[in-house]
């Protein structure tokens, strides 16, 4: 949980530290597209996709899409299987600062998550379960362009994963 909170400090500190300058990397009417990878979680590696529009030079709003899952198998006895899908609605606030290639951001997440688990075993019937409810949370983020349309990200927040890194577009 340490490094959590460091890795939490460090991107705010970046992100913020940047405030007062205002160069424009981010801008009404763009089109957003980030694909990663996720960090922590408990559930293997987990991949999201995310959209986003801009509505104004400050504000966002799109949706997102993640998937975990991870096997855990018990020899001849079977084998547990888990899967984690979250599907939401995001709204990101943009940040302006002083580097062209620099768009740091503040958003929220409303969404439904689904988890489920299955059991397949040698001397027991297949079995499974799954549940799902409406999750409310926020990520901060940033993405730093390497050309005009390609990019990476990161992303510390609510998702699949706390952290999420990987690629980002502009369409």
């Amino acid at each position: 949980m340490k490094i959590t909170r460091k890795l939490t400090i460090a991107v705010a500190l970046s992100v913020f530290g940047a405030l007062p300058a205002s160069a424009q990397t981010y801008k009404k009417g763009d089109k957003l597209v980030n694909a990663g990878l996720g960090i922590g979680g408990g559930f293997g590696i987990p991949i999201g996709v995310s959209y986003e529009h801009g509505f104004t030079d400050r504000i966002s709003g799109g949706a997102y899409l993640g998937y975990a899952g991870k096997s855990e198998s018990l020899g001849d006895w079977g084998k547990w299987k888990y899967t984690y899908v979250l599907a939401a609605a995001r709204a990101s606030y943009h940040f302006k600062v002083n580097d062209e290639k620099f768009d740091p951001y503040l958003g929220a997440v409303l969404g439904y998550n689904i988890a489920s688990v299955k059991w397949k075993g040698e001397e027991a019937a297949p079995a499974s379960s799954s549940a799902g409810e409406v999750i409310f949370g926020g990520h901060l983020g940033a993405r730093y362009w390497l050309a005009e349309k390609v990019g990476i990200f990161s992303e510390l927040g609510y998702g699949v994963g706390l952290l999420n890194l990987g690629v980002a577009f502009k369409l």
